[in-house]
């Protein structure tokens, strides 16, 4: 993704990042000092943690670790006390798509490297308040690998406003890699709900092959003629017996055949973690892991009730942030949490 094109990160934290990955520890500490004025500091300490692992121990590197640590500290005490004042951070969501040839990508995956999109391109992505701050950077429902998506969610929280939308997509789309396609780019109030917990039902399709389509006819049929559909999930690491018996039939809302493809939807709320792929293998009797085709085609979201609540709901927040900073010393807030029942199709 950096060979793609010239990173725009700022030169102090590429400086600094730059030293560590290559083990020089005196240059990383001489990059240190850079890093204040522009707000890095935490940003990067928090590269540093990633890249702990790999780094070669010694004194620079206990020094370094040492020095970062109190920087952190005292910019990240500086952060909260003003958090509730700061009107300068943005909350911007994004649509896009997996597609082949990147269907092996998990979510963990697509974190990852829209986190490294964002970073390469200098996007001033804010952290979060916890102990460990990171980045405020949110992807919806769980794809998991090997299940293509159309319609699927992010979000981001930002410094301050990365800039217009539809430059930001078109300087993404060049770091992203073959098979993620970014789609659209909005701004979003700060007390928005955020997708995850909007999320209401979801739509899939599986493109059934056609010398497999007489037995998963049968097979399909016979799922929606039946009252119960237990499926025995196996526990990891041991035998399929010992797992965890569940009813697959609540967790499909509807079920029908479109030709050879077959389209159905599943209510977030019971689907839960479930992996739609061995929960399609299970209802075929087929093995999760020789399934392709299967796609998440749309999201359907409730309506958020907070985007009509803004002049109550920046009080709250207020008193939120206050109450936890006095009670616990800081810790991580989440401005989000409601529900609401009205369905708004989307994607």
């Amino acid at each position: 993704m950096a060979a793609m094109a010239p990173s725009q990160e700022p030169a102090p934290l590429a400086a600094f990042t730059a030293a560590l990955r290559q083990g020089r520890m005196p240059e990383a500490a001489a990059a240190v000092p850079g890093l204040a004025p522009q707000g890095l500091v935490e940003e990067a300490f928090l590269r540093f943690r990633e890249l702990r692992r790999a780094l070669p121990e010694g004194p620079g590197l206990r020094a370094l670790a040492a020095s970062l640590a109190k920087e952190a500290s005292g910019a990240r005490a500086r952060r909260e006390a003003s958090w509730s004042l700061d009107s300068s951070r943005t909350l911007a969501r994004f649509t896009y798509a997996k597609r082949e040839p990147a269907l092996l990508f998990d979510t963990g995956d697509l974190h990852r490297v829209f986190l490294a999109a964002m970073r390469l391109e200098g996007l001033p992505l804010g952290l979060d308040l916890g102990h460990h701050s990171k980045p405020m950077l949110q992807l919806g429902p769980p794809l998991p690998a090997e299940v293509g998506g159309e319609a699927e969610w992010g979000e981001a929280v930002f410094r301050r406003p990365p800039g217009e939308a539809a430059h930001l997509v078109g300087r993404l789309a060049l770091r992203l890699p073959p098979g993620i396609a970014l789609l659209h780019w909005q701004e979003a109030p700060l007390h928005a709900t955020p997708v995850v917990e909007l999320a209401g039902t979801s739509e899939w399709v599986w493109e059934c092959p056609p010398e497999r389509l007489e037995e998963a006819r049968i097979h399909v049929r016979a799922f929606l003629e039946s009252d119960r559909f237990p499926w025995v999930r196996a526990a990891k690491g041991s035998d399929p017996e010992q797992g965890r018996a569940v009813d697959l039939r609540p967790m499909v809302a509807s079920m029908a055949w479109e030709g050879h493809r077959l389209i159905f939807s599943t209510p977030m709320a019971v689907l839960g973690a479930t992996n739609p792929l061995k929960m399609l293998g299970a209802i075929l009797d087929q093995p999760a892991e020789t399934l392709r085709g299967l796609v998440r085609r749309s999201l359907g979201l409730r309506a958020d009730p907070r985007l009509a609540q803004g002049d109550r709901f920046a009080p709250k927040l207020r008193n939120l942030y206050e109450d936890a900073v006095l009670l616990s010393g800081g810790s991580n807030i989440t401005l989000i949490e409601d529900e609401d029942d009205e369905p708004m199709r989307l994607g």
